[in-house]
């Protein structure tokens, strides 16, 4: 089965995987072409037993996910992120931070992430993209990146 998800905002590729998945026997391999690297569904299929294989090609990402005997149907919960985050890097999703450190946001606003003020912009761009390609989009200097990481992961410390 081949599932084509370019061009597609999140939640819209997850939800499209999951109901994809709902289909397939044991064995059966869905192939997803899309233009991200899927990190937000990834861990989710790993953990559900589903065996995956991405592959970057001509500019896209292919995610191949066969359905194995130890497999677990998903939920469309899957588009939700995790409140639970263990570590703050520069991979970590903007959504996932703010979701568990709503105060993170006085600290991405004050080094240039103003889009993120509007709660549409929240909802839309924060959940597909990291901190560090939030870096590129502004072009954030390395040194006001690592002051900003630093002030973030003190939000960790009690």
């Amino acid at each position: 089965m081949l599932l084509d998800v370019r061009g597609l905002n999140a939640p819209q590729p997850a939800l499209m995987i999951i109901e994809s998945l709902g289909k397939l026997q044991t064995g059966e391999t869905l192939e997803v072409i899309g233009d991200k690297p899927f990190v937000d569904v990834l861990p989710k299929l790993e953990g559900a037993g589903y065996k995956v294989e991405i592959k970057e090609a001509a500019g896209f990402f292919v995610l191949r996910v066969t359905k194995t005997e130890s497999s677990k149907e998903l939920s469309m919960e899957v588009k939700e992120c995790d409140e639970r985050l263990e570590e703050i890097t520069e991979d970590t999703n903007v959504a996932k931070l703010l979701k568990a450190y709503p105060e993170s946001l006085k600290i991405l606003v004050k080094y240039g992430f103003s889009p993120l003020e509007n709660p549409v912009m929240r909802k839309t761009l924060a959940r597909t993209i990291t901190l560090k390609g939030a870096k590129r989009l502004i072009d954030m200097s390395d040194e006001k990146f690592r002051e900003m990481m630093a002030e973030l992961k003190a939000l960790k410390k009690p």
